[in-house]
């Protein structure tokens, strides 16, 4: 019995690790170059809050989650992400904004490298990860399963490498 409540105990407490909220400023304002390069914390800080919280949980504040990071990649000056026939799924939203903030991330936390093949890769990873937590909601996606296996086999990067 005591180890069913501490089990249980333990499940509610790291239940509160994911849902780890984050909150986009209403009155943001992405202008100027200083208001991306001031905005870069919150950018990572969205990211990882995409890839740590179940897609189900929250529904709401994901999309405004998603709608933040699209807006800032869309006009950031100093990170520029290549969409690879390939590489980026065509039909699940979600992979495709994960990939975007995992080649963002990459590139923020690099000294804002454009290294196509690394950030890429770093996306890819970001994608992976995302559709293996939530798999059951996204359904099976082919394109990912193929991704999976070349990781397994070590040959994920020089896959990535030869989409460019």
């Amino acid at each position: 019995m005591y180890k069913l409540m501490t089990f249980c105990f333990l499940l509610i407490c790291s239940s509160n690790l994911f849902a780890q909220d984050i909150e986009i400023p209403e009155d943001l304002k992405l202008e100027t170059d200083e208001d991306y390069k001031g905005t870069e914390p919150l950018v990572i800080d969205a990211i990882e809050w995409l890839q740590n919280t179940p897609i189900t949980q929250n529904p709401a504040k994901r999309k405004e989650v998603n709608a933040f990071l699209f807006i800032w990649v869309s006009g950031s000056p100093t990170v520029s992400i290549q969409l690879v026939s390939g590489l980026t799924p065509t039909d699940c939203a979600e992979c495709l904004l994960i990939f975007m903030g995992g080649w963002t991330k990459y590139s923020l936390e690099n000294d804002y490298s454009d290294d196509n093949v690394l950030c890429a890769l770093a996306g890819v990873e970001a994608m992976i990860e995302l559709y293996e937590k939530n798999k059951s909601t996204l359904g099976k996606q082919s394109d990912i399963e193929k991704m999976i296996k070349r990781k397994k086999k070590g040959k994920l990067k020089e896959f990535v490498a030869s989409q460019f």
